[in-house]
């Protein structure tokens, strides 16, 4: 267990093929349907190599969901292998009490069965419970409490399970996004990456019980006690972004800075965001943020084939502190306190790019959804991914996605805007030469002819 917003574990088994001809060429796992909604990932290694297998996720079973592991070799009769299971879960355990006052601790429990859910028959097993703060209680009390930080169910050789609780103090911050969207649009014209980011943030620590106190926060500010108060959000962006802003839904953001990149600190800044009041547990936030960077750095054109190759951030990282120092650096803003229920992702290509191939991190899908802009003339495409339970760490892995890019299309948006222009050009000269009076059409004589007529009256009159 890592803190009360992510919640990793591993499960070492030894299996042992007890058939007397058959050969195992796959191992099941089994996810308990109330856990299953809220796991981020599933990772199998063989515990001798080191060697990942590959997880493939299967049918519902019962009240499990299945998950099968494709081993490197057939198990033999008799043979016996070493496994390691590695979960990890989002926002799992819940705050108890539900509501604290405004500088009391967080506590948080932790439940679940005495054995770990299998489709095989357990002969023997041991559970160790480790905690990020204090051990406060468990169930049942004929566990060991290892130190301040552990708890220890078992060994059990029954397959009878039972249900086991941990109580723990966490003071620090634990946020969830209920919503993040990411939109990425590429532009080979101006070598321009924009990034747009929204979000729907929730403290998810215990509620506020009787109601927030300006007062106290003061109080603890100066005095240095800590308190239950999200005071301020940090976003990694890349040292070279520019033209950064943002937009608070409910206009309630009343500080916002950048640092800068310190010696020896990765290659980002932190854009800090500070709402007008902090985020006690239960209360949410809603903004949208933006910058931009250059193309050159994410996109590559393959020497093998004329294709183009664009790595991109698969997540954002966004942190929940609370300190109001005046300049928080990126150390803090790698706190990996934030997790994503609800995730979407959207690249949208230049208009012309064509014969476009993603390649996620993951098992999943990409949807190609056709959409036209301003002065479009044949629209681009958005590439759409949807993902649930994202773990901060999945901000370090990319999508890449190649695609195919005449040089010629580059000039298609002036090309449509000059049409356009011209179109407008000939529109206007046309109508310039239009009358709109109601006099009639009919031409009157010229003064010179009219000079003419009476000349010639006159004449005739002296002859």
């Amino acid at each position: 267990m890592t803190n009360a917003s992510l919640n990793g574990g591993q499960v070492g088994v030894v299996v042992q093929n007890e058939h007397d001809s058959k050969i195992y060429k796959t191992y099941t796992i089994s996810v308990p349907m109330d856990k299953a909604p809220k796991l981020s990932q599933v990772s199998v290694h063989e515990r001798k190599s080191g060697e990942e297998l590959d997880v493939t996720k299967e049918s519902i079973s019962g009240n499990t969901q299945l998950y099968r592991a494709t081993l490197r070799r057939g198990l033999q009769p008799g043979e016996k292998l070493s496994l390691n299971i590695d979960y990890l879960f989002v926002s799992l355990v819940e705050p108890r009490p539900k509501s604290v006052g405004q500088s009391e601790d967080q506590s948080w429990l932790w439940e679940d069965q005495s054995l770990v859910a299998s489709v095989y028959p357990t002969r023997k097993q041991k559970t160790v419970v480790k905690t990020r703060g204090d051990v406060l209680r468990f169930t049942p009390l004929d566990a060991a409490k290892d130190g301040r930080h552990s708890v220890v169910f078992g060994p059990y050789t029954t397959e009878k399970s039972s249900r086991v609780e941990v109580g723990f103090k966490d003071n620090k911050e634990q946020m969830e996004a209920v919503t993040h969207r990411r939109e990425y649009f590429v532009s080979h014209w101006a070598n321009d990456l924009n990034v747009l980011e929204h979000y729907a943030l929730r403290n998810r620590g215990p509620e506020l019980s009787g109601g927030f106190d300006k007062v106290d926060q003061m109080v603890s500010k100066y005095m240095k006690r800590r308190d239950n108060l999200v005071k301020t959000l940090l976003v990694k962006v890349p040292a070279d972004a520019r033209e950064m802003y943002f937009v608070d839904e409910i206009g309630n953001v009343s500080t916002s800075a950048v640092s800068g990149r310190r010696k020896g600190e990765e290659p980002f800044k932190v854009l800090q965001l500070r709402p007008r009041y902090p985020m006690p547990g239960g209360w949410n936030y809603t903004w949208w943020h933006g910058y931009s960077v250059p193309l050159d750095r994410y996109l590559k054109l393959s020497s093998a084939q004329p294709r183009h190759l664009l790595r991109l951030p698969f997540i954002g990282s966004l942190a929940g502190c609370a300190s109001q120092e005046g300049e928080l650096t990126v150390a803090m803003a790698n706190a990996q306190n934030t997790v994503v229920r609800a995730y979407e992702l959207r690249v949208t290509l230049p208009e012309g790019a064509r014969d476009i191939d993603v390649k996620l991190p993951f098992a999943g899908q990409a949807l190609l959804q056709p959409t036209k802009y301003y002065f479009d003339s044949v629209g681009r495409t958005v590439i759409v991914i949807k993902h649930e339970n994202i773990a901060p760490a999945m901000s370090s892995r990319h999508i890449l996605v190649s695609y195919s890019y005449a040089p010629l299309t580059l000039w298609m948006k002036p090309a449509v805007v000059a049409a356009a222009l011209f179109m407008v050009f000939m529109l206007a000269s046309a109508a310039s030469r239009m009358q709109y009076g109601l006099t009639s059409s009919a031409k009157k004589p010229s003064n010179t002819a009219s000079k003419a007529a009476k000349k010639q009256a006159a004449a005739g009159k002296a002859d």
